[in-house]
């Protein structure tokens, strides 16, 4: 790789990146509706498909990560090089099909490859909005712009509770509705139909008025963009500081996804409905993700102003050290009222620190290698976080061999993976802030 390349920056305006800033969140949401529906349908899709505990895990985390390591690399490859505009809105429009066929499954298996297919698409989100990000706003701006696009994690997943919730009690209060050539729809069949299909809308409307901007930040002049082997190649000469983040950001990813089991929790143990849980949950997963990634983002902005490269870096480090006590305390809770004032302070952490995590990786990795590097970043917490997460709730759940013992295997996936991620994010720091440093200075020699 080239490391005397001349960049010469000239970011869009500022009002219309804005607008591009909204629209990507907005687009994050819809993929957290779609993702997260399915925390809404477990009791009902366990009793019509008759699953276990560690199927719906399954469903929950490895049916997203599962072809990743497939379609990732490529995507990002592909990001680094061509209209990034064109493979997100292709991106929106597969898993917003997916999702709509989520509702014609009649077997685990058909569900499973459907839960596939809603997670390839939305491999496309990150790598594109965060490569964009880099080319659309300056360095002291920029941690403001991933924080609101990282908003639509606890946006879309509460409006989902909030207003899923409903819809899943009203769709179930409803007459059936009949599918030609293929019969009677369940309510929980009916309810992926309606959340998956107002995505294609979106899709149109980020190809129509999104445009692709120059690329900024470049350390190579290759027209071609860098090869694999060459992303490889910086990442591993920086492997202390990404596998800080990296280890910090799973546990996250894992107590989070962990979370999918929420509303039964709620059920089995304090005996709420779901459209009661999906009410308070969602309105702790909003307000929580409004003044977490949004306090975190205006943070890690200032402290750049004042030439602190590798502030992203202390807020997700702030963030992790209170999510820990919440994620263990929060199930073994004597109340669900308990439960929801530590899991609100909890998702104040975890917005924290996953609001400004991606500009983590934005902050030590050059314009030319961002889309590969978040694809990277994505599958590595994937992997490790949104697939064993959920899974080892469930089947934790099984292994004790009662359903109301959810909330132990909860509190003890959250101390498991809350001690990991702040050891990880501890030992890295100052081998983070030296790689933050280091391309900050070639920048500015450039």
């Amino acid at each position: 790789m080239v490391d005397h390349a001349n960049t010469n920056l000239n970011f869009p305006n500022r009002g219309y990146a804005w607008y591009v800033a909204s629209l990507l969140s907005l687009v994050y949401i819809l993929s957290y509706v779609d993702r997260y529906i399915l925390s809404l349908l477990i009791e009902p899709i366990k009793l019509s498909l008759d699953l276990s505990d560690f199927q719906i895990g399954l469903l929950i985390g490895p049916a997203f990560v599962i072809l990743f390591a497939i379609v990732g690399l490529p995507i990002g490859w592909l990001v680094d090089r061509k209209s990034r505009t064109a493979i997100l809105s292709i991106g929106i429009a597969v898993w917003s099909v997916m999702t709509a066929a989520c509702g014609l499954a009649n077997s685990f298996f058909t569900l499973f490859m459907m839960r596939v297919g809603v997670g390839i698409g939305e491999t496309t989100a990150a790598p594109c909005s965060f490569s964009l990000f880099g080319d659309y706003f300056p360095k002291d701006v920029r941690p403001r712009a991933v924080a609101l696009f990282m908003l639509g994690a606890p946006a879309g997943a509460g409006a989902t509770y909030i207003i899923g919730g409903q819809i899943v009690e009203y769709i179930a209060q409803s007459p059936s509705i009949i599918l030609p050539f293929y019969g009677e729809l369940m309510a929980w069949q009916t309810a992926f139909l309606i959340v998956g299909l107002p995505g294609l809308i979106v899709s149109l409307v980020v190809w129509i008025t999104v445009k692709e901007p120059p690329r900024q930040e470049i350390l190579s002049e290759k027209e071609d963009g860098p090869t694999l082997a060459e992303a490889a190649s910086y990442m591993m000469h920086h492997k202390a500081s990404y596998a800080s983040v990296f280890g910090g950001i799973i546990g996250i990813t894992a107590i989070g996804a962990a979370s999918f089991w929420i509303p039964a929790l709620y059920e089995r143990t304090w005996g709420w409905s779901v459209s009661q849980t999906g009410l308070i949950v969602g309105i702790i997963l909003i307000v929580s993700g409004i003044i977490g990634t949004t306090a975190a983002g205006w943070i890690a902005s200032q402290l750049i102003k004042r030439g602190i490269n590798n502030a992203p870096y202390y807020t997700v480090l702030a963030g992790a050290i209170i999510v820990l006590p919440c994620a263990v305390a929060y199930p073994i809770a004597p109340s669900a009222e308990i439960a929801s004032v530590i899991w609100f302070v909890g998702m104040l952490g975890m917005s924290i620190s996953s609001g400004t995590s991606p500009s983590c990786i934005i902050a030590i990795t050059p314009g030319e290698l961002r889309g590969q590097a978040t694809v990277i970043f994505f599958f590595v917490i994937g992997l490790f976080g949104s697939l064993v997460g959920p899974t080892l709730v469930g089947f934790l759940t099984d292994l004790f061999g009662d359903p109301a013992y959810l909330k132990y295997s909860l509190s003890i996936t959250g101390l498991i993976f809350g001690v990991f991620m702040n050891i990880c994010l501890l030992l890295g720091f100052k081998k983070f802030k030296n790689s933050a440093d280091e391309l900050a200075n070639r920048m500015t020699q450039n």
